[in-house]
């Protein structure tokens, strides 16, 4: 991993403009689906501990309708949150909102992929992947791959919270369909050494 620092002016910009995407996503959602939120957190967010969150992921809105979940305070307190995000994906003309949400590529220079969010999570950030690596519509969970365990392997220590979400499908343009999100803690019970037991905890909820 490249011996590059990232600066503050970076830890601030990733913290306000991901609070304003999902304040912003939290309006919309109210607009135009029902939501239904659970979070269920042991203690609060300690920024100074590492945090890596891991979810199952079906849309390009999950990052900041995931934290739409949260209080402005709790936001504010979970803020900044780096997303590992496919490099050929983020390397393209949606750069710059992936940026300033927080998004990081899974390879290429600097603090990229499993070095890259392990580097984030050890740094004021909390690093969050989506252990499958793609969008899965149907929500029918595919395997995971090995990069969730590779990071955890890297920070034993590390707090590890699961996100389970589900965006129903549209039956009409002018239909409200659910959207949930349950946030939880990872139970004793998870084998962070097993990327599919990680899935297994979170496809439960």
């Amino acid at each position: 991993m490249s011996k590059q620092k990232v600066s503050r002016l970076d830890w601030h910009y990733t913290r306000w403009g991901g609070v304003a995407a999902v304040l912003l996503i939290k309006i919309w959602i109210k607009i135009h689906r029902k939501p239904h939120y659970f979070v269920n957190l042991i203690r609060p967010i300690d920024q100074n501990e590492p945090t890596i969150i891991a979810s199952n992921h079906q849309s390009l809105l999950d990052p900041p309708s995931i934290f739409s979940a949260f209080s402005f305070g709790a936001l504010i307190k979970i803020s900044p949150v780096k997303f590992m995000t496919y490099h050929k994906y983020y390397n393209s003309k949606y750069k710059p909102p992936l940026y300033t949400t927080g998004c990081f590529p899974t390879h290429g220079q600097g603090h990229t992929g499993v070095p890259g969010a392990v580097y984030f999570a050890r740094n004021g950030y909390r690093s969050f992947v989506f252990p499958e690596g793609k969008r899965i519509k149907n929500n029918q969970r595919t395997p995971a791959y090995e990069g969730i365990v590779k990071i955890l392997s890297e920070i034993p220590e590390a707090r590890l919270i699961l996100v389970h979400l589900d965006w129903d499908k549209r039956s009409s343009f002018f239909s409200r369909p659910d959207f949930s999100v349950i946030i939880h803690d990872a139970s004793k019970d998870v084998d962070r050494s097993n990327a599919d037991s990680i899935m297994d905890a979170i496809y439960s909820n």
